[in-house]
C-alpha cells in the first residue's frame, strides 16, 4: 500500500496552472504521467486504477477522475477524520472526568459515614469501661460503709427476694434493650453505607454505560429540587415549602434506592440461572465420569459417588431456597411466551387480513368478470335466439316437408321390423300387450318386401290404432337399444381375476386354472340407466357356471373372488339353481333358479328405473321359467359371470 501513495507534484515547483496536474509516477504500461484515477469501478486493483492520456483514449466508458478533485476527496476525508477523533476524545475525556468525579464522592461519603460508625463504636466502647468500673467499685465497698438510709433500704430488698428478683431482671432488661437500640442503629449506618454504596457503584456503571431515561429523569428531578431550595430562600414563605422539598427529596431517594436494588434484582436472577446451568453441568460430569469405563480405580468411583451424593443435597437445598426465584423464572418464561404467542397471533390475523382482503377483492373482481361473461352470453342468446326465431319462421314451410319425409321413412323402417317384434317372444322383449296373435311359421329369410297378406293386414291394423301404434314404436325403440348394447358388450380385461383368459375378441372368457374357487370377470360396458336391457351368454364347457350383474368397485375389493356371498357385490344364480343377492341374505343360497349345464343359453333381463334382475333360459322351452330379484341400484352396475374350470359367451344377438 506505501507504494500506491498519491503524491503531488512538490509545491516548491513553480505552479503552472496551464499545465493538467499529475502524479510523480508514470504509467507502467504506456510510460506517461498520471493525470486522472478511476474511483468509481468495483472490484478493481489500486495499480490499474491510474490512467495516463493513453489509457483514458482506450477506455471511453470508464469515468475518470482528475487529481485535483481526488486530492480535494483526500482532504475532505482526512479533516472528517480529524473531526470525529477529535469529538470523540473529547467525549471519552468528559466522561473519564465525571467517573473521576463520583469516584472521589464516593470515597468521601463512604470514609464520612465509616468515621461515624467508628464514633458510635468508641463512645458505647468508652461507656461501657465506666459501667464496669462503676461495677467493680460497688463490688469494694462493704455494708458497713453505707448509710443508715441505704442501709435500711438494701437490708428490706434482700428480705423482698421476689423484688429482688424484679429489680435485677429489670436492669439486665434495660441493659439488652440498650444494646439492641445500639445495633439497632449500627446495623441502620451500615445498611444506609450499603445502599450509598450500591448507588454510587451503580451510577459508576451508568457513566461508562448510556444513562436510562429514568435515571436522567431522577437527574432532573434532583436538579429542579436545588434550584427550588435556591429560590424558596429568598421566598418569605419558604417555611411553607420545607415540607414539600422534603417530600420530592424522599421520593428522589428511593427511586435512586429502587432502580439500584432493581438492578440487584436483574443481577440476581441472572446469577442464579447461570448457577442452576452450573449444577445441572456438574451433576451431569459426574454422571458421565461415573459411567466412563476407563476408570479402574474403584475408590476414585466411590468418591464421586459421594461427590454426587453431595451436589444432590446442595441442589435440593438450594432448590428450597430458590423456590421464589424459580417461580419467578418460570412466570417470566411464559410471559415471553406469551409475548410471542401474542404477537405470532398478531401476525397471523394480518396475514388473515390481508388474505381475505385479498380474496374479498379477487372474489369481487372474478364476480365482475363472470358477470361481463354473463352479459355477454346473455345477449349472445337474444341474439341466438332472434336468429333461430327467424330461421324457424323463414324455413317452416321446408321444416314440414322434411318433417313428412322423415315420418314416410320412420313408417318404412317401422315396417321391415314389425314381422320380428311379431314373432319374439313377449317374455323376452318385454312387450306388454292386451293382444294375441297366431304363430305364423316364416322363415329368417324371407324377404320383408313380400309380407303375406294376413301379416300386411295386421301391419294395417297397428297403423290404423294409435295405441298399437305406439306399443310397436316403443317395443322397436327397445329392440334397437338392447341389440345396440349387445354388439358393444364384451368381457373386460381389466376388471377380472387373473386366472380369466379372454379370447375371440373379449367375447369369450374362461378358468383355465382350476384352484377351487370360482373366478369372476365383468364386462367393460355399463348397463343403461334407462329402460328394459337384454343380454345372453351361453355355457360352452365346463359344469360350474354362476352368470349375473355386480358393482365392480366392491368386486375389485375382493379381488374378482367368492364374490357370491351376500355384501359381496352380486346378484347371480348358479348352474345348480342357487340365487345370491348382494342385500338379501335371507336369499343367499336358496334353491330358486333353475339349473343350466353345456350349451344353455341364460338370457338376462335388467331395468335400472324399476330395479329389478330376470333370468330365463332360452334353448330348453320345456324347463324354462323366470328368476326375479330386487336389485340395489344405488352404484353403477355391469354384467359379469363366474367361472370354475369352465368357460362362457358372450352371444352378440338375443336369440329369438
Amino acid at each position: 500500500m506505501e507504494n500506491n501513495v498519491i503524491e503531488l507534484i512538490p509545491q516548491f515547483i513553480t505552479k503552472n496552472d496551464s499545465k493538467t496536474p499529475s502524479l510523480s509516477r508514470v504509467c507502467s504500461n504506456h510510460k506517461k504521467e498520471i493525470i486522472m484515477i478511476d474511483m468509481d469501478s468495483q472490484e478493481k486493483n489500486i495499480e490499474d486504477r491510474f490512467a495516463c492520456v493513453d489509457c483514458i483514449s482506450e477506455n471511453p466508458n470508464t469515468k475518470y477522475q482528475t487529481i485535483e478533485n481526488v486530492n480535494k476527496q483526500w482532504k475532505e476525508y482526512n479533516t472528517e477524520t480529524e473531526r470525529i477523533l477529535k469529538e470523540y476524545k473529547n467525549e471519552s475525556k468528559e466522561k473519564k472526568s465525571e467517573l473521576f468525579n463520583q469516584i472521589a464522592l464516593m470515597r468521601k461519603n463512604y470514609n464520612k459515614k465509616l468515621n461515624e460508625i467508628s464514633d458510635k463504636l468508641i463512645s458505647e466502647q468508652f461507656l461501657s469501661i465506666d459501667k464496669i468500673q462503676q461495677s467493680n467499685q460497688i463490688k469494694k465497698i462493704s455494708i458497713q460503709a453505707l448509710g443508715e438510709e441505704q442501709l435500711l433500704k438494701d437490708l428490706k430488698q434482700l428480705i423482698d427476694k421476689e423484688k429482688e428478683k424484679v429489680s435485677q431482671s429489670q436492669i439486665i432488661s434495660n441493659q439488652i434493650n440498650k444494646d439492641s437500640i445500639f445495633k439497632k442503629e449500627i446495623q441502620n449506618h451500615l445498611e444506609s453505607l450499603q445502599q450509598y454504596d450500591q448507588q454510587d457503584i451503580q451510577t459508576s456503571l451508568d457513566i461508562l454505560k448510556d444513562i436510562s431515561i429514568e435515571k436522567s429523569l431522577i437527574i432532573q428531578l434532583t436538579e429542579m429540587i436545588q434550584e427550588i431550595q435556591k429560590c424558596g430562600q429568598k421566598d418569605e414563605n419558604y417555611k411553607n415549602q420545607i415540607n414539600f422539598i422534603k417530600e420530592i427529596q424522599e421520593l428522589i431517594d428511593y427511586a435512586k434506592k429502587y432502580q439500584c436494588q432493581l438492578n440487584l434484582f436483574d443481577q440476581t436472577i441472572t446469577v442464579y440461572q447461570q448457577h442452576v446451568q452450573r449444577i445441572e453441568k456438574n451433576l451431569q460430569n459426574i454422571q458421565l465420569k461415573q459411567q466412563d469405563q476407563t476408570i479402574k480405580s474403584e475408590q476414585l468411583k466411590s468418591q464421586y459417588s459421594k461427590l454426587q451424593n453431595i451436589l444432590n443435597e446442595y441442589a435440593n437445598t438450594f432448590d428450597n431456597h430458590s423456590i421464589e426465584l424459580k417461580k419467578y423464572c418460570s412466570i417470566k418464561q411464559l410471559e415471553n411466551d406469551l409475548i410471542k404467542l401474542k404477537e405470532s397471533n398478531k401476525n397471523l390475523e394480518t396475514e388473515k387480513n390481508n388474505l381475505v382482503n385479498s380474496m374479498q377483492e379477487s372474489f369481487k373482481q372474478k364476480f365482475n368478470e363472470i358477470n361481463d361473461k354473463l352479459e355477454q352470453k346473455e345477449q349472445e342468446y337474444n341474439n341466438m335466439k332472434e336468429q333461430h326465431e327467424q330461421r324457424i319462421q323463414d324455413n317452416k314451410k321446408q321444416f314440414e316437408q322434411d318433417k313428412t319425409i322423415l315420418m314416410k321413412k320412420f313408417e318404412d323402417e317401422c315396417n321391415k321390423y314389425i314381422l320380428i317384434l311379431l314373432y319374439r317372444k313377449q317374455s323376452q322383449i318385454g312387450i306388454q300387450s292386451k293382444f294375441k296373435f297366431k304363430k305364423i311359421r316364416i322363415t329368417r329369410s324371407i324377404n320383408q318386401t313380400r309380407l303375406n297378406q294376413q301379416t300386411q293386414v295386421r301391419i294395417r291394423k297397428i297403423k290404423q290404432n294409435p295405441i298399437r301404434k305406439s306399443i310397436f314404436i316403443i317395443n322397436l325403440l327397445y329392440y334397437f337399444q338392447i341389440q345396440l348394447y349387445n354388439k358393444s358388450l364384451s368381457f373386460s380385461n381389466t376388471y377380472k381375476h387373473t386366472n380369466c383368459q379372454l379370447s375371440e375378441g373379449g367375447k369369450v372368457v374362461a378358468d383355465t386354472n382350476n384352484n377351487g374357487n370360482s373366478q369372476y370377470c365383468l364386462c367393460e360396458q355399463a348397463i343403461p340407466k334407462t329402460g328394459k336391457i337384454q343380454f345372453a351368454f351361453q355355457m360352452i364347457s365346463g359344469s360350474n357356471f354362476m352368470v349375473g350383474i355386480g358393482f365392480r368397485d366392491i368386486m375389485q375389493k375382493n379381488n374378482y373372488q367368492s364374490c357370491y356371498s351376500t355384501g359381496y357385490g352380486t346378484y347371480l344364480i348358479s348352474y345348480h339353481g342357487y340365487t345370491y343377492s348382494h342385500h338379501n341374505k335371507d336369499l343367499y343360497g336358496k334353491q330358486l333358479s333353475f339349473q343350466f349345464t353345456n350349451n344353455d343359453i341364460i338370457i338376462i333381463e335388467v331395468c335400472i328405473e324399476h330395479k329389478y334382475i330376470k333370468w330365463s333360459r332360452q334353448n330348453n322351452p320345456q324347463l324354462t321359467y323366470i328368476v326375479q330379484l330386487d336389485i340395489d341400484t344405488s352404484q353403477e352396475l355391469y354384467p359379469c359371470v363366474g367361472v370354475l374350470n369352465s368357460k362362457i359367451k358372450l352371444l352378440d344377438n338375443i336369440p329369438v
